[in-house]
């Protein structure tokens, strides 16, 4: 019986990493709290727009919300997953790139994103259009 309750209790701990709660998904690893509504899968932005709109969201009572660096939206890629490559819990997502913070080291014109289709990560011009997942909190 011991054994049955341990690996249900392991069970439980690896669903449990992500977390849908209302229009967000809590990370129980990272203490990241993710933007999970229909709006991240609504409108591609410029890069600087893609900024601006998360340092003015509010959401589930909160108004700290940030682009995410390109770390941060590779830890919710699900690699063994296909269009969209995201990890379990989530509910919206557009099978597309999305913007992070991070800037690309040689060429401050071009940021880095993570396209979940396939969750593969690349760098692109500011001028260009991806969708924007705002995160909040961490570690």
């Amino acid at each position: 019986m011991k054994i049955v309750f341990l690996m249900m209790l392991g069970l439980t701990a690896l669903m449990a990493d992500f977390v849908k709660k209302g229009d967000t998904v809590h990370d129980s690893d990272t203490k990241l709290v993710w933007q999970d509504n229909v709006a991240v899968e609504g409108k591609e932005m410029f890069y600087s727009e893609a900024n601006s709109y998360c340092k003015k969201l509010s959401l589930a009572g909160a108004e700290d919300w940030r682009l995410p660096t390109v770390h941060e939206l590779q830890s919710i890629v699900d690699l063994t997953r296909y269009d969209p490559a995201l990890k379990r819990g989530f509910h919206f997502a557009a099978s597309e790139s999305y913007w992070s913070s991070t800037l690309y080291a040689d060429d401050a014109v071009r940021a880095w994103d993570v396209d979940f289709k396939s969750g593969s990560t690349e760098h692109n011009r500011h001028s260009y259009v991806y969708y924007v997942r705002c995160v909040r909190g961490g570690k």
